[in-house]
């Protein structure tokens, strides 16, 4: 999702395109993470990265979160900065000289989280998981449709919505406006 205007990009036919070219992808997802459904195995992303605070609802100092597709999980010649938490951890605490990645996604995690900061993640993604990404995108679709035909009722040509519309699903949760010059 583009940041900036809101637009929802078709990230399989992204990771595709890269795969066909021979292209690593790596996505930035602060403002997809629980804002748009994302299957991000299945489409064949490499790698991707976000936060928790905005739309996770974890609040200031959350931890962050990231994805490795599983076929990197054995790779060791990948680029890494080797923590304690992503040796593996059937010899971790034997404290081994050389670093040795632990299965899965896992290899990256460098530290412990801190706890405080899980606790407020821990209850959002047990609302997320009653709720469903289907039925809170269906109704951030409907509540910032809404929002979108007042603007455009009450302020005409004086504000422009940035957050494209043409396509069904580019449009995320929040609506980027901007306020014409003289209006």
């Amino acid at each position: 999702m583009q940041y900036r205007t809101g637009e929802v990009f078709p990230v399989g036919a992204v990771a595709a395109l890269a795969r066909r070219i021979g292209c690593p992808l790596g996505l930035d997802l602060a403002h997809a993470i629980g804002n748009v459904p994302l299957s991000l195995h299945d489409d064949g992303v490499d790698f991707a990265v976000w936060c928790s605070y905005k739309y996770l609802n974890a609040g200031p100092g959350a931890i962050a979160g990231a994805f490795v597709h599983e076929r990197h999980h054995g790779n060791e010649e990948l680029p890494r900065l080797a923590g304690w938490w992503g040796h593996r951890p059937d010899d971790r605490f034997a404290m081994p000289e050389d670093f040795r990645a632990a299965p899965g996604a896992e290899a990256w995690a460098l530290s412990n989280p801190p706890i405080l900061a899980l606790a407020p993640l821990r209850v959002s993604l047990a609302i997320f998981r009653e709720a469903g990404i289907g039925a809170l995108r269906e109704k951030s679709l409907a509540l910032s449709g809404r929002l979108r035909e007042e603007i455009v009722a009450r302020f005409g040509e004086r504000i422009e919505v940035l957050t494209p519309c043409s396509r069904p699903n580019a449009a995320a949760r929040q609506l980027s406006l901007r306020v014409r010059a003289g209006a």
